[in-house]
Formats: C-alpha cells, structure tokens, sequence
C-alpha cells in the first residue's frame, strides 16, 4: 500500500491517495460482473449496482490512518466509528459518450455542500480510462463550494449552459482552472471533500463499455460526518 496525500490549489484542500489499498480488488470486480445494475440517477453518465455488504467498513479501515494525517478524523473502527453519521457507496460504470451529455453534465460539480462529506472514489480499471479532475471556478475563485456560496455559485453556472459543449469537463477550460489530478489506476483509491468541484475525464478515444470487466469500473462513496472537516 502507497499513501500519498496531495494539497490542492488555493485552498491547499487534502486529496489523500492510496495505491493498492483493497486486498480483494480483483474479486470485486468478479462481484460487479454478477451484479444487478440500474440507471438511478438521471444526471449520472451511467448505471450502478450494490458493493459487497462489508466493502465500506473495510476500506475505511484500512485507510483510516491516511485519513487521519489529512483530515484529523479517527475512523479505525470503519462504519462504527463516532466520526461517521452516515455513509453509501456503489459500483458505478460510465456508459455515456461525451458527445451525448447535458450542459449541466459537461461541467464541474460538487456533491455536498455541508462541509461535513467526504468522498471516495475508488478505481478498479486501469488505462487506456482517465481519471478524475479537480478545479476552481475562474469567475468566483472558488474550488470548494459550501452553502453559503451555493446558491450565487449556481446562479454564475446557470450563465453558461447555453455556450458549454458536451464532454467530460473537456470543453470547461474558459471557465475553470484545473488545480489536480487523480489518474485512473487499478485498486487506487481517492478520499477529498465533497464541496471540491471536480469531474471524469473521458477523451473522445475511451471506449465506454457496460461491462463490468472492461469499462470505466469504479466504486464512488460519500461519508456523512459529525462534524465538518478542517485543514
């Protein structure tokens, strides 16, 4: 296991890495193959199935150390710890081409506003797939956007739908600035705040599949804390 933990732009926000974490990546593959996969959200370029009912506990566990150095979070004892209110993860394929997305799908995004969600992205495929890009808003200088900057922030983005092209956060550069990388590698694994904007990569050459063994194969998480994360 590689730890690394990275900090990003102006708000040096931690981004904590962690190469080979999973003892048992390959069988999770083997699990999403077998799995029941639904297209449940409209604004996800994809499907998702169900983890194994331990996979949470476990990762946490396992990365609990790396989450402390960056974070100060005790969560050594996974799901139980008094860190931790709440917490999902799934498997999760992209599906969709770039050029079949929606305005608000070819930008940025975050996925909390709390300050008090952690989100894990955990890689179980390998190149030729991309990985994940985090940014700052050009125009309002933000990278994390929490609640008392969601709704102007929202209002600035509402601007340009009209003049986005479709594609994985490729055709944003006008009006973001990318501030870090996380590149898709197999069994890696990516914990950073859910208020930081970022989106996939796809280029235009990925060859998206349904397939479990063969596509862009992730496992995507988000914990709800007791209290909101420092740095």
């Amino acid at each position: 296991m590689q730890v690394n933990i990275e900090f990003w732009g102006v708000d040096r926000t931690p981004v904590v890495i962690i190469d080979d974490l999973y003892p048992d990546a390959e069988q999770l593959i083997s699990t999403a193959e077998h799995a029941h996969w639904i297209r449940e959200n409209p604004n996800y370029p994809g499907i998702r199935a169900q983890v194994p009912a331990d996979y949470l506990s476990k990762t946490l566990k396992l990365a609990a150390e790396a989450i402390r150095q960056a974070f100060g979070l005790d969560l050594h004892n996974g799901l139980a710890s008094a860190a931790i209110r709440n917490a999902f993860c799934c498997f999760s394929l992209v599906t969709q081409p770039p050029e079949t997305l929606k305005p608000i799908q070819s930008l940025p995004h975050f996925d909390a506003v709390t300050g008090q969600q952690l989100a894990m992205l955990h890689y179980l495929c390998d190149e030729p797939f991309s990985g994940t890009r985090f940014f700052k808003h050009k125009e309002s200088g933000l990278e994390n956007v929490l609640h008392e900057q969601a709704s102007a922030y929202q209002t600035q983005v509402g601007t340009l739908l009209g003049s986005v092209k479709p594609g994985y956060a490729s055709q944003c550069n006008e009006w973001y600035e990318a501030i870090g990388d996380v590149a898709a590698k197999f069994n890696r694994v990516a914990f950073y705040p859910a208020s930081l904007l970022h989106s996939g990569v796809v280029d235009n050459g990925e060859l998206l599949s349904d397939s479990a063994r063969h596509g862009r194969l992730t496992i995507t998480g988000f914990i709800d804390l007791a209290s909101k994360l420092e740095w």
